[in-house]
Formats: structure tokens, sequence, C-alpha cells
């Protein structure tokens, strides 16, 4: 997991290569918190975002899931979240299989759960073999947030 502010994309695409690195430079020429809610192809499927506008939730009503050909870079638009993450190794059983129509899969539960914290303009960027529990509440209680989540096809 890699965590950076959009006000400082520079200093993170300088040290990348590949797809996340053309990602990066996509989110430096636009501004995606404007984007409107649903899918906004940035390259094609190869890199789109999916904006989302929701209440957080405690962390334990939220599933942790995990991604097969999609890097999430997380992109926090308004409010504040904390997502959880561990490395696959650390996931228990996989409670619902979705990677056929939507590369996702749910986990029952996660061990060695680290959580990190995101405001406006921060963002987390999340590999595929991460887990991650995301729309976590920042403190007690529910906050309204707008996330873009740009997906990352792994194979370009």
């Amino acid at each position: 997991m890699i965590t950076g502010n959009l006000a400082h994309l520079e200093r993170l695409a300088g040290q990348l290569t590949g797809p996340v690195k053309k990602a990066l430079e996509l989110l430096a020429e636009r501004d995606v918190t404007e984007l409107p809610a649903g899918k906004t192809p940035l390259a094609g499927e190869d890199i789109f975002a999916s904006v989302n506008a929701y209440e957080t939730e405690p962390a334990a009503d939220r599933r942790p899931e995990k991604h097969f050909q999609y890097i999430d870079i997380q992109v926090l638009g308004a409010g504040r979240e904390k997502i959880g993450y561990t490395d696959v190794e650390n996931a228990g059983e996989i409670t619902e299989d979705r990677r056929e129509t939507n590369d996702v899969v749910f986990y029952g539960k996660v061990e060695k759960e680290n959580f990190v914290g995101l405001e406006k303009g921060d963002f987390a960027i999340f590999f595929p073999w991460e887990v991650h529990r995301p729309n976590c509440w920042f403190e007690e209680g529910p906050e309204s947030v707008k996330k873009i989540v740009i997906k990352v096809r792994m194979d370009q």
C-alpha cells in the first residue's frame, strides 16, 4: 500500500513506472474530485474512475476485499474515512466470490490489519496482493464521503 496527497503527485510519479505512473499522471492532469458519480474512462478500460458518495460505517460492518485484475487508487474527494489493509496471506476464508463479474472477493476476517486515515485530497494505492477494508469510520460516527476509485489494469 502506498499513500499520498493529490497536491504531491509529482513526488510519487517520479519514482514509479508502468500503469500506476500513467494513472498518477492522468490524476495530475484533471481534478478528479469534480467527476460525476458513476464510471468515467480515463484510458479506456485500462484506467477508469468510479465515483461514489456514501456514509462511512463501523469497521466491523465492512468486509475486507481484494481484487485480481486491477490496482485500486482510492482518492478522497470529500469527507474522511479509514481503510484497513493487510497482505493476502493474513486473510481468512473467502465469503463471497465476485471475481468473474466485478473483480472482487470478500473475506470474513483478516489478521494483522492496520488502518490508514484519509481526508480530502489523500489517496491510498492497493495492489492485488493486498486485502483492504474501505469505507470505515474515521473516528466515532458516520461521515459523508465522496470517493474516486481509479482502477488500473495490472496487465497493460
